[in-house]
């Protein structure tokens, strides 16, 4: 005799399976991306909920309060938009792949070259304050 109680359940477990998966990609996406701008300390954050977008805020080099601004709804995309790109900086990347990381399938693409190809190896980004001696003056004239 036919079951019906089982149909569709494998379907089901495969769902969660993926939604695991796509997580852990871009939770070892944000690891990755942390060693390199010089927040390893804190890159394990990138595994936890809400820990995440804190460590997003340091990696932009952002103040506490912006977790304030990823709690209004539309200004949230906004201040995403601003930190990946601040962040895709950071790691030694152009900023359009920090903006690309909003952008659905593409995000995928983005996150992973920032995590797993050539940039900064660490450091971060220099504060205000710090003047980079090593390059010389260009004259133009």
């Amino acid at each position: 005799m036919y079951d019906a109680a089982n149909d569709g359940s494998g379907f089901g477990m495969m769902g969660v399976l993926i939604i695991l998966a796509v997580y852990f990609y871009f939770a070892f996406s944000q690891f990755k991306i942390a060693q390199k701008v010089g927040c390893a300390d804190q890159a394990w954050w990138s595994f936890i909920p809400i820990a995440n977008t804190f460590l997003l805020i340091k990696m932009a080099n952002k103040d506490w309060w912006w977790f304030v601004l990823c709690l209004v709804p539309v200004v949230n995309i906004i201040c995403f938009a601003i930190m990946w790109m601040e962040t895709a900086k950071a790691a030694g990347h152009s900023p359009v792949w920090g903006f690309l990381v909003l952008v659905p399938f593409l995000n995928f693409v983005a996150i992973g070259v920032m995590a797993f190809s050539g940039g900064a190896t660490g450091g971060g980004m220099p504060s205000s304050g710090q003047i980079d001696t090593t390059r010389k003056p260009t004259h133009v004239g």
